[in-house]
């Protein structure tokens, strides 16, 4: 089992046309009415046949081609079916409608008419400012100021006050915006790089990145893009903290500004979705059943298809978000089954029929592992989980990484392979190794394993729950929550404790809790 690796960007973008989009663009290739199939739309029909690009094929096929015409072909293609789906596009995505607006202004403006250039740079420039696009705005205003500056407009006098106060105060919200954003991406690479935090001072150390970066505002007055920057950065900082109630409590706030601007659910529709996806991980990882089956109820009900033609990005991550929590809700309910759910999920992860990043994928490799592991399939968890151990990933979610080879040490040593188990943890202590530091929770684990070749099968079980105690004092401490969100690892050890199964203790978990 392996993840797939992207394809040609060529082939990427002609796989990922609907059918109404290919239709719409031999439309277009063919908007001249020339005679005969010219060789772009030649290698368009072959590639739409093709999932992966193999250039040998294509000169077979395409005899009048030759070698040295093809990388230039290949271009000429990819910038032909993009300008092709600008034009479809541009009645739906504000920001290419202002664009077009600029383009025409330009071409009007070295025709010399200068006040229908203003008009229509001004419908342009209020159109931006409803999208809250404010470099495109910025632009605008800096075209203006050139016409009005150069070129006798009969509008200089009441206009000149006015667009230079408007572009200084517009360089202020791009100046804060800027630094909202920066520090919202800086946090989500430091969150992909190291997930949460491990001690009081790798705390103090996110604290301070936090406060350092966060420039000074007054959340009244901040505009959509910024409101949405500054709960993101929130989001980012108290999930790496492990406080998931205010990680919820800004998840939320990040949903509400939808609510109040319902609008941008439409020209923002991936980061709308993506609020919802953390509202959803808060509840998880909080273990709120009751609370996050409602809000993924909810999430389901999200119209993906409102816009007539949605794009691939946003239907990619409705889809990511959704089987993610379909398997976040099996966990919570305990709900291990091999359903036509499960094996629609494994087909479309195998496949990465949404081409979902390296990250993601990780992510959906280790949770189905899980969910076999629950399941009881223990050959299927291996099956998933060697698909990370198997391979270093040295910038991607070290803790997810090291988690997955800990649960295939205890699916191996469940089916008894002890020479592998012992394999196993001279190889994880290896990839530990190269870790800052290693948890009290993997110590234990570890330790156990090491521990068991030695041990009679009479002594097991006062092992297990010589552990369990152990772990158990673990799990309350601040930072040392981590292993139990991955791994219900009590759970197991108290399955093993009374000869029945983790669906089963985690099942009556929930009943005495309801």
């Amino acid at each position: 089992m392996i993840i797939k690796s992207p394809s040609d960007k060529l082939v990427t973008l002609i796989n990922s046309l609907t059918k109404a989009e290919k239709r719409s663009f031999r439309l277009f290739a063919n908007r001249n009415g020339s005679e005969g199939d010219p060789k772009f739309m030649q290698l368009f029909h072959l590639l739409s046949k093709e999932e992966r690009f193999d250039e040998a094929i294509v000169l077979k096929k395409i005899p009048e081609l030759k070698k040295s015409q093809l990388s230039n072909l290949k271009a000429n293609l990819f910038k032909q079916i993009l300008s092709c789906l600008r034009l479809l596009e541009r009645n739906k995505i504000a920001e290419i409608q202002v664009r077009e607006q600029i383009d025409f202004a330009r071409i009007l403006y070295d025709k010399g008419m200068y006040k229908t250039c203003l008009e229509i740079l001004d419908k342009a420039k209020k159109r931006s400012k409803e999208i809250n696009f404010e470099t495109l705005t910025l632009s605008i205003i800096y075209f203006q100021k050139q016409i009005e500056s150069q070129h006798i407009t009969g509008s200089m006098s009441s206009t000149a006050d006015e667009l230079s106060s408007e572009a200084d105060e517009l360089l202020e919200q791009i100046d804060l915006t800027n630094k909202l954003s920066n520090l919202s991406l800086l946090l989500y690479g430091r969150y992909l790089r190291n997930g949460f935090v491990k001690n009081d001072v790798e705390y103090e150390d996110l604290s301070t990145f936090l406060h350092e970066h966060l420039p000074y505002y007054n959340e009244q007055r901040l505009g959509f893009y910024q409101k949405l920057y500054l709960y993101q950065s929130y989001v980012w900082f108290y999930i790496m903290a492990q406080d998931f109630p205010n990680s919820y409590k800004y998840s939320k706030k990040w949903v509400n500004i939808y609510d109040e601007n319902p609008n941008r659910k439409l020209t923002s529709t991936t980061a709308y979705i993506k609020g919802h996806h953390n509202v959803l991980n808060a509840l998880f990882l909080t273990k709120k059943a009751d609370r996050f089956n409602e809000a993924y109820e909810q999430f389901l009900k999200i119209d993906i298809h409102e816009h007539k033609t949605p794009s691939f990005n946003e239907i990619s991550l409705f889809h990511l978000f959704k089987w993610t929590h379909f398997l976040n809700k099996t966990f919570l309910n305990a709900a291990y089954e091999v359903s036509d759910q499960l094996l629609e999920l494994e087909s479309i992860v195998v496949e990465n029929t949404f081409g979902w990043d390296m990250h993601r994928m990780l992510i959906l490799y280790y949770k189905i592992g899980c969910t076999y592991f629950g399941i009881g399939d223990l050959g299927k968890a291996i099956d998933y989980l060697n698909v990370i151990c198997n391979k270093n990933y040295p910038d991607l979610r070290q803790d997810i990484q090291s988690f997955a080879r800990i649960l295939n040490l205890i699916a191996n040593f469940d089916l008894g392979n002890e020479s592998l188990v012992s394999y196993q943890v001279k190889s994880l202590y290896r990839f530990l190794s190269k870790m800052e530091e290693l948890e009290q929770t993997q110590l234990e684990i570890i330790k156990f394993l090491r521990k068991t070749p030695k041990m009679l099968p009479r002594d097991l079980k006062a092992e297990f729950i010589k552990l369990k105690d152990n772990l158990a004092k673990i799990e309350i401490r601040p930072y040392e929550k981590r292993p139990f969100l991955y791994l219900d690892i009590i759970s197991w050890l108290e399955a093993k404790i009374q000869e029945t199964t983790i669906k089963k203790v985690i099942q009556g978990k929930l009943k005495m809790n309801s």
